[in-house]
């Protein structure tokens, strides 16, 4: 059966001259992986460019239920990163949101909601001229109730140190990452309540409260291991 579906690039792993494993979120049908071949011809229906992670593309393919690698046929670009691609701290920032997508989108099956929200987020960021400097730590919040598991404010006086694993404050301190500090569960407090995006965290801040919802995330997402673009946001911050 041939499909169109809008899709965002997840990864692209080259593995012969023309050939590459493409794996996307699409809206129609969730994550997919494709096996494609990618040419630089003017004739060619699948472009390099329009296969890049991050790329928010109209893909079509031959969809086969019982195929773990499904064929890709064609691939357009639906809208271009024209800020993301040359501001620094806007590209680490998808690169970040891009990593943490390849670690939680898993399942075969449709999800507009999910799906409206990532492309807009890369929307929003790429023609955002200011503000942005925590779309990253809202975006993990947002993407944490999509999947199922958004963490309960119920942080007071008596239930002041966030458990990672159950998702909520309660009166005892458990040794990161297992559970937050008083200080660590202070800010992620902060960050759950509404102006995440406006919020003026300092970068000790931001950097506290990715290691957090990262914690988090390992206690909730199965396979969620270590990530690699923190260690470049945190360069880039200022």
């Amino acid at each position: 059966m041939l499909v169109k579906s809008e899709a965002i690039i997840l990864q692209n792993i080259k593995y012969a001259d023309k050939k590459a494993v493409i794996k996307a979120f699409t809206k129609q049908h969730g994550l997919l992986t494709f096996s494609a071949i990618i040419t630089k011809s003017s004739q060619a229906k699948i472009k390099p460019a329009s296969v890049l992670p991050l790329t928010v593309t109209e893909l079509s393919y031959a969809l086969k239920q019982n195929r773990d690698i499904q064929l890709l046929t064609e691939s357009n670009i639906a809208y271009v990163y024209d800020d993301i691609s040359r501001n620094y701290l806007k590209l680490a920032i998808a690169q970040f949101m891009n990593e943490v997508l390849i670690k939680c989108i898993k399942e075969h099956v449709g999800n507009e909601e999910l799906f409206s929200f990532v492309v807009n987020s890369y929307k929003w960021l790429n023609e955002a001229k200011e503000g942005y400097s925590n779309l990253h730590i809202y975006f993990l919040l947002e993407l944490s109730k999509h999947l199922g598991f958004e963490p309960n404010n119920n942080y007071s006086a008596n239930d002041k140190y966030f458990d990672t694993r159950e998702g909520k404050f309660t009166p005892v301190e458990l040794g990161f990452p297992l559970g937050l500090n008083n200080l660590q569960s202070q800010l992620f407090s902060q960050s759950l309540n509404e102006g995440l995006i406006d919020r003026p965290f300092s970068r000790a801040e931001r950097n506290e409260l990715i290691e957090s919802y990262l914690a988090f995330y390992k206690m909730h997402v199965a396979g969620f291991n270590d990530l690699k673009s923190p260690a470049v946001l945190k360069e880039l911050f200022v």
